[in-house]
């Protein structure tokens, strides 16, 4: 007879949200997509809430490549300036 075995506990690793919550409708609607500018060579992102009734999109461009959290924190943070 040995002792009992113990349970093993799964380490669930967080990842980060592909969908984020609009600052007008307060939805979770707003999806980021990106492209490379030929051109340019710049990175170019498309913030826009899938709301029919909101309708919020907005065009970031950057020279480097960023994470689409960096991005939609740029865009809560010149939404919030504008319309303050």
């Amino acid at each position: 007879m040995g002792r009992r075995r113990r349970k093993t506990l799964r380490v669930v690793k967080r990842s980060l949200p592909k969908v984020f919550a609009c600052p007008r409708c307060g939805m979770l609607t707003v999806r980021i997509t990106s492209h490379q500018d030929e051109t340019s060579q710049d990175t170019v992102f498309m913030v826009a809430c899938g709301n029919t009734g909101c309708g919020l999109r907005r065009e970031l461009r950057y020279p480097t490549r960023r994470a689409e959290i960096d991005v939609y924190n740029t865009f809560v943070d010149d939404f919030a300036r504008a319309g303050a």
